[in-house]
């Protein structure tokens, strides 16, 4: 199972359950939506929002501790839930959507299925092989 299999399955999960998709970077894909980590972007490799609730999320084959920690910095980053609001409000002005206010903002990180659990505030998006997502919590 690759990364396109990954991001692919957790897309189409997250528009079958009526998310707006704000950002979707494939591998090798190019972003244009990103957070200052240490005055330097960081592009998370999703971003969607659905009635007040904007995900945040980062995509491998496997568990991966470096994008666990990017999460981590992107949450700490200067003046981070400013800069998810305004993601926010340029992506429903150019829908031509009424803007909606951010009430919570969750992060995750997807990867194949695997037994490991998540033990902090970023949720797991376990793949299986026919696409199914599982969404796990702590």
């Amino acid at each position: 199972m690759n990364e396109t299999f990954i991001t692919q399955s957790i897309n189409n999960f997250l528009k079958i359950n009526d998310y707006f998709i704000i950002q979707c970077i494939f591998p090798g894909g190019q972003g244009a939506l990103n957070f200052k980590v240490n005055g330097r972007p960081v592009y998370p490799d999703l971003i969607a929002f659905k009635n007040g609730t904007l995900i945040i999320g980062e995509n491998k084959p496997s568990y991966n501790e470096s994008d666990h920690k990017k999460l981590k910095k992107i949450k700490n980053s200067f003046n981070f839930n400013e800069k998810a609001q305004e993601i926010v409000n340029n992506f429903f002005k150019s829908k031509k959507i009424p803007y909606s206010k951010i009430l919570r903002i969750d992060f995750f990180l997807g990867f194949k299925e695997s037994k490991i659990k998540p033990l902090d505030y970023v949720k797991f998006f376990n793949v299986r092989d026919n696409g199914q997502v599982l969404m796990l919590e702590n």
